[in-house]
């Protein structure tokens, strides 16, 4: 049963190390979307996270193996990446145990309309889900 579903970018804490400094500047400028390697769908169902990307790659995330949900920047996804330094929106840090037992974190910008996200909608039911 689908109990969210929207538009969604996202990138792991390793993908980080792929962009460069004119990347991580570039987000700054209007019109250009937050820093992501990956973008497509994201659907929340009662017991998983699917993110379906537009190049058809899939992560499939069960509720269960998440460990920590996070909203805000920290020390590898900064406010300097983000316009207006924040301002408007943060980013959804999902950590979970993959399906080879080792740990992985992806951020999420869903719904990203370049005032804002649906990340705090999310954030909050992934928040009462996971309780």
């Amino acid at each position: 049963m689908e109990i969210l579903s929207g538009r969604v970018l996202w990138l792991s804490d390793v993908d980080f190390l792929d962009f460069s400094l004119i990347d991580k500047i570039g987000v700054l400028f209007t019109g250009v979307k937050p820093l992501h390697k990956l973008e497509g769908n994201a659907v929340l169902t009662t017991d998983r996270i699917v993110l379906i990307a537009d190049t058809e790659d899939e992560l499939s995330i069960n509720l269960r193996d998440i460990t920590q949900l996070y909203m805000g920047f920290d020390e590898i996804y900064k406010p300097a990446y983000v316009k207006n330094f924040g301002t408007f929106w943060q980013p959804l840090r999902i950590t979970y145990c993959g399906s080879d037992s080792v740990e992985k974190k992806i951020n999420l910008v869903i719904d990203h309309n370049f005032l804002s996200s649906g990340n705090q909608t999310w954030f909050n039911c992934l928040t009462e889900m996971l309780s």
